[in-house]
């Protein structure tokens, strides 16, 4: 602990790039397809995602901007500021428009235009119109402080809250998305640690959105992967020894064994420009700041004592190495930020001490790194290469140039895997003779378990790592086993309200089908999905693999609330803007996704999908399906239901009673594109996949 005399604000910093106003006046459009001259915006999830292709219609980034609303449907109620505008590598313009209603920021509700030579290639983002909402003033801070409090379950006095928004939140019902007139603000805590953000109708003072901001690799989770042997490290000379602490990549990493998060009141800042937990006394300004050094009196940290440290220096280094030798990103924001790690961190309490965690924190407007010692017998030290690459890229999704990716739902599974994609590359990247395509390796210590408390449980561990990239079925039953396909076994469909109990919707399960995408398009495969699907994927490097998954991260093509539809669209695009239409790569991108459940597959439907089959007795044709009918045989004994639903997990048809023998189903008015048919019974659990013409 260290003392300095540090001024210390609660800071929200705004970047604007020219901002200007972008005001358009229009007649309503009601319609829910939109026309701008012959083009077709249709959004694809309830939050209003949607993606539309300008290829070959010449149309000027001026003529857009002028039409954009125009095009979009809304009102002269309904303006737009740029708040974002940047060039990538290939020279391709990325746009970046914020939509308000009456002046009020419709949050996550942002449209990305990608320009060349002044002609627009694609849009897309969210937006949502015909919005009905009374506009209200923002709440006070004791009313928030005081819900936020109860909300948690933390003493009103230790509750922080960072400067609060007056927003439009769109929130999912389960039945579609209804709009609130709302106070955001990130309401954080420094003992117990927690940092979420908080929408608070403004009418009603209720809690309608909240959402972490400290983003688990898995809880419980741990890593052992120190024990890949000697590494290359950077440290630095300090009063005749050394520390682990790396100025030119801005890495530091710190003690936290006799951390105490309840006298932590404040955050400071040192010289050079790294953050620590501090105790800042309010009268005299003079801050205790908790960085306790690990030292040696050689360069060598060679001691069993800080092998844990030392895996953790390794990884948030090569993690910082990886995205700029690879991904030209210096650091995890691409403003070469500095980052700190805290090491052998105590995500408990003193009473009841928690060793089984790793995390990226964004707390109070800034970011740290923090990693626990395990808990044995089960779980060994919360190190590694790859945990460590994951937390890392927990921090660059959350600064991806559109808002990130809300950590619920599907788009936060997408988090957890694009997490989960580039930490595996960091790994191959900084040891790649030992690389594989576990998340973890190390981590659990396989073995029989007794939990404690009034019910005990016997648990058979049988593997050592957290997930399987190449094979998400066979992660352990204690983190979780996760789907390999979309609606597929192990799915979990993401049903509101999101909150701790069901994994937010199922982040860090759904995961799965974005990890298998990703090792598919990097290493090949084929086989059958679990939605009957064929599929046969060549391999195109994890090199390549990883500047796609990169692209579609931060190329614009992805807005907070983006679903797997909207991943496999902007992928799409992203391989497009890297390697061509026409290219090898954009054809493994679609199908390793036909692979996983995602996207239309007509160009990877094989012959003998054209009548879905299964060994059961059971048959869904004709497939693709014409005017919204087609035919279930069913030749099974006892009960059995079937019902429809999109690739969002919104259901088109409610469950319906299945006969055995010929099944007529219609669905009226069913647009154009993939949905699942779902079906439990006596003898039979499945669900197979339908393309609608």
């Amino acid at each position: 602990m260290k003392k300095t005399n540090t001024l210390f604000k609660n800071l929200v910093i705004v970047l604007s790039l020219n901002v200007a106003a972008v005001n358009f006046v229009y007649a309503q459009d009601n319609r829910s397809v939109r026309d701008f001259p012959a083009f077709t915006v249709t959004p694809n999830s309830p939050y209003g995602n949607f993606q539309v292709s300008f290829e070959g219609k010449n149309v000027s980034s001026s003529s857009l901007a002028s039409s954009l609303g125009k095009w979009l449907g809304g009102s002269s109620d309904d303006t737009f500021q740029v708040v974002k505008s940047w060039r990538d590598e290939l020279g391709i313009k990325k746009t970046v428009y914020q939509h308000f209603y009456k002046n009020v920021q419709v949050q996550d509700d942002i449209i990305v235009s990608h320009e060349k030579d002044g002609t627009v290639l694609s849009v897309n983002g969210e937006f949502v119109n015909n919005i009905n909402v009374t506009i209200a003033n923002t709440l006070s801070v004791q009313d928030l402080k005081t819900l936020i409090a109860t909300d948690s379950n933390i003493a009103l006095d230790k509750i922080q809250l960072s400067d609060i928004e007056n927003v439009i939140v769109k929130v999912d019902t389960g039945n579609g998305v209804k709009l609130y007139n709302a106070s955001k603000v990130e309401g954080y805590s420094f003992s117990p640690m927690t940092s979420k953000v908080y929408y608070v109708d403004n009418a009603s003072k209720k809690i309608i959105k909240s959402f972490s901001l400290i983003h688990h690799v898995d809880t419980p989770s741990t890593s052992t992967t120190y024990y890949k042997g000697n590494q290359s490290i950077t440290v630095d000379s300090n009063n005749g020894a050394y520390r682990l602490k790396n100025n030119a990549k801005k890495v530091w990493t710190v003690d936290a064994t006799n951390f105490d998060t309840s006298t932590v009141n404040s955050i400071a800042t040192t010289t050079d420009g790294f953050k620590f937990f501090a105790n800042t006394d309010t009268v005299t300004g003079l801050s205790t700041t908790y960085n306790t050094d690990y030292t040696n009196p050689t360069a060598n940290f060679t001691g069993t004592s800080s092998k844990t440290a030392v895996e953790v220096h390794w990884s948030i280094g090569a993690s910082n190495d990886y995205y700029l030798a690879r991904l030209n990103r210096n650091s995890f924001d691409g403003l070469g930020t500095p980052i700190v790690s805290y090491n052998n961190f105590n995500f408990g309490t003193a009473a009841s001490p928690s060793g089984t965690n790793a995390t990226a924190i964004t707390l109070g407007g800034s970011r740290f790194m923090a990693f626990g010692n395990g808990a044995l017998p089960l779980f060994n030290p919360f190190v590694g290469v790859d945990v460590g690459g994951h937390e890392y890229s927990h921090l660059v999704v959350g600064t991806n140039g559109t808002g990130g990716l809300t950590y619920q739902a599907e788009s936060g599974a997408l988090n957890e895997g694009f997490a989960d994609m580039l930490g595996a590359s960091i790994e191959f990247f900084a040891s790649p003779s030992q690389a594989n395509w576990t998340i973890g390796e190390g981590l659990m210590n396989p073995g029989t378990y007794t939990t404690g408390g009034a019910n005990p449980q016997t648990i058979v561990v049988d593997v050592n790592y957290l997930r399987s990239m190449s094979n998400p079925k066979s992660a352990s039953i204690v983190t979780g086993k996760q789907p390999d396909t979309y609606g597929g076994t192990h799915w979990i469909v993401p049903t509101p309200p999101y909150n701790q109990n069901n994994d937010q919707g199922g982040v860090h399960v759904n995961s799965g089908v974005a990890n298998k995408w990703f090792y598919l398009l990097s290493a090949g495969g084929s086989g059958t999905n679990d939605i009957g699907t064929n599929y046969n994927v060549t391999g195109i490097t994890i090199l390549k693999a990883e500047k796609i998954a990169y692209k579609t991260l931060t190329g614009g093509y992805l807005t907070p609330n983006s679903n797997f539809a909207a991943a496999y669209a902007a992928s799409k695009q992203a391989t497009i803007s890297l390697y061509g239409a026409g290219s090898n790569e954009l054809q493994q991108v679609e199908n390793a996704w036909c692979a996983v459940g995602v996207g239309s597959c007509l160009s990877t439907l094989s012959v003998s999908d054209n009548t879905l089959t299964n060994a059961q007795g059971i048959k869904i044709y004709p497939n693709p399906v014409s005017n919204g009918q087609f035919t279930i045989e069913y030749d099974l004994k006892g009960n059995a239901e079937y019902e429809i639903y999109d690739l969002s997990g919104k259901t088109v048809l409610a469950k319906q009673k299945l006969e055995k023998g010929i099944n007529k189903v219609s669905v009226p008015g069913i647009t154009a594109g993939v949905y699942l048919v779902k079906i439990n019974g006596d003898e039979a659990n499945i669900t197979k996949k339908i393309i609608v013409k």
